[in-house]
C-alpha cells in the first residue's frame, strides 16, 4: 500500500477555525439538522454523520447508474457580517488525511433545485444567501452529496471525508510486459450499495484510479485480442494499491509487406472459428491465449492468410504479403 497523499491527494493538514462567542454558535445551532450526533465545542459547532459502507454477486459487462451517497464532514462557523454569508467547502480522502489539492468537482444547487455553482477546484469558496444548499461532491469514481444550511451573519466552513482511495492497474503479458495494443481496465464493486456495478473504466496502464473505500474486482481486457484476466483488490480509505495483472497469453505481431499505402483488413479466428473484431492497418498487435489461430489480410481483391501456433508469453511475427 503507498499512501494516496504522495500523490497530492493531500499533503496539509486541515485547520479548524474558531470565531466568534459562545453566543454566535449556539444561534447557529438551530440550522444544522442533519441526523447525526452533534458534539458543541464554542465557539465551533462540529460532527460527523457516518460514512457509506462499500460492501458484488453478478458482475454485469455494462455501467449502472451510481447513486450519490451523504457524506460524512465536520462543520466550523465563521461570524460575518450581513451579506458576506457563504460556504467554504474541502475534502480529505479519510478523516486523518490532510485536505486534497487536486481539483475536485464541487456543484451546489438551492433547496429548489435551481444551480448555484459548478467548478473543479481543490477548495470552494462561494458566496450565497442564508438558507438551506445541496452539495455535491465528485472525485474520480466518489460521488457524494450533502444537505447544508448557512444561517444570517455565518460563513459555514465544511470538510468532507470522501472515504476514499485509489488503485493504479498495469496489464502485462507473462514474460513479455506491456504490449503496444490498447488495454481496458474495469473495476466492479464486490460489496456494498454498489455491489455488481462498474465502478470506474480506465485505458491508460498505470492510470491512478480514485475510487470509494471498499472491496474490487478489476477485469483487464485488451482491445484486439481474445484474453482477459481479473485481480480482486480491497481499497483502503487514504492508500493506493499498485495492481499488476499478468495475462497467460501470446503475442502476434501481424505485418503486411506490399504496396505502403494497401487498405488492409485482418481477421483473426481460432481453431473452433471464433473470430476476433477485423483490425484495419498495415500492422497490428494481437494478444492472444495459447492455440492454434488463422490469420487473413483482405487488400482489394487479394487474400492473403497464414496460420499459426501461439504459446503463453511468446510473441510471433506474422508476415503477409504480395
Amino acid at each position: 500500500m503507498i499512501p494516496a497523499n504522495g500523490h497530492g491527494d493531500g499533503n496539509r493538514a486541515i485547520h479548524h477555525r474558531q470565531h466568534g462567542s459562545a453566543k454566535s454558535a449556539f444561534a447557529v445551532m438551530a440550522v444544522l439538522f442533519l441526523v447525526a450526533a452533534v458534539t458543541i465545542v464554542a465557539p465551533r459547532i462540529a460532527w460527523s454523520s457516518a460514512a457509506d459502507t462499500f460492501d458484488v454477486s453478478s458482475i454485469p459487462r455494462d455501467a449502472a447508474t451510481i447513486l450519490a451517497h451523504t457524506a460524512a464532514h465536520d462543520i466550523a462557523i465563521e461570524t460575518v457580517a450581513a451579506g458576506l454569508e457563504g460556504l467554504e467547502l474541502s475534502a480529505r480522502l479519510n478523516k486523518d488525511g490532510g485536505l486534497i489539492e487536486r481539483p475536485v468537482t464541487w456543484t451546489i444547487a438551492s433547496a429548489a433545485g435551481e444551480p448555484i455553482y459548478a467548478e473543479n477546484v481543490p477548495v470552494a469558496q462561494v458566496a450565497v444567501k442564508p438558507g438551506s444548499y445541496r452539495v455535491g461532491i465528485k472525485y474520480g469514481a466518489v460521488n457524494l452529496s450533502q444537505t447544508v444550511t448557512v444561517a444570517d451573519g455565518t460563513k459555514l466552513i465544511a470538510s468532507f471525508v470522501l472515504d476514499a482511495g485509489g488503485i493504479r492497474v498495469l496489464p502485462r503479458l507473462k514474460d513479455l510486459g506491456l504490449p503496444a495494443t490498447p488495454s481496458r481496465s474495469l473495476v466492479f464493486a464486490l460489496t456494498g450499495n454498489r455491489k455488481g456495478q462498474l465502478i470506474a473504466t480506465s485505458q491508460e496502464p498505470g492510470e491512478i484510479l480514485r475510487i470509494p473505500a471498499g472491496d474490487y474486482r478489476i477485469e483487464s481486457r485488451f482491445d484486439q485480442g481474445n484474453t482477459s484476466a481479473v485481480a480482486d483488490v480491497r481499497v483502503k480509505p487514504g492508500l493506493m494499491s499498485a495492481v499488476e495483472i499478468d495475462h497467460a497469453a501470446g503475442l502476434a505481431r501481424l505485418a503486411f509487406v506490399g504496396a505502403p499505402n494497401a487498405h488492409v483488413e485482418w481477421h483473426v479466428a481460432d481453431a473452433n472459428g471464433t473470430a476476433l473484431l477485423p483490425i484495419t492497418g498495415l500492422s497490428a498487435d494481437v494478444v492472444l491465449k495459447p492455440g492454434t489461430y488463422t490469420a487473413i489480410a483482405q487488400t482489394g481483391k487479394e487474400t492473403l492468410s497464414a496460420k499459426f501456433v501461439i504459446a503463453a508469453g511468446e510473441s510471433r511475427d506474422i508476415i503477409l504479403g504480395n
